[in-house]
């Protein structure tokens, strides 16, 4: 991931804010069944996201929020 790509995407507090409380559930959480039952919790909610992906298409602000986003969840939360 681009430092600068971080940088800007981190620069917007609701994104910070997501990815914070993703950063301490991944600290914090130590029970391995609530880590698993929450990834793939995380992972309908990217699928989700992308499911529709041609409703925002010219919305390039919102698409790389979103590829961060999954860029986050796919390297915290492994996909099992």
């Amino acid at each position: 991931m681009n430092t600068n790509f971080r940088k800007n995407r981190m620069s917007n507090a609701r994104i910070q804010q997501i990815v914070t409380l993703l950063y301490m559930h991944k600290e914090i959480v130590s029970s391995s069944g609530v880590h698993t039952k929450e990834a793939k919790g995380l992972h309908e909610v990217m699928d989700r996201a992308y499911k529709n992906k041609d409703y925002y298409k010219n919305n390039p602000m919102l698409k790389s929020t979103f590829d961060f986003l999954k860029m986050v969840v796919d390297s915290w939360f492994a996909h099992e």
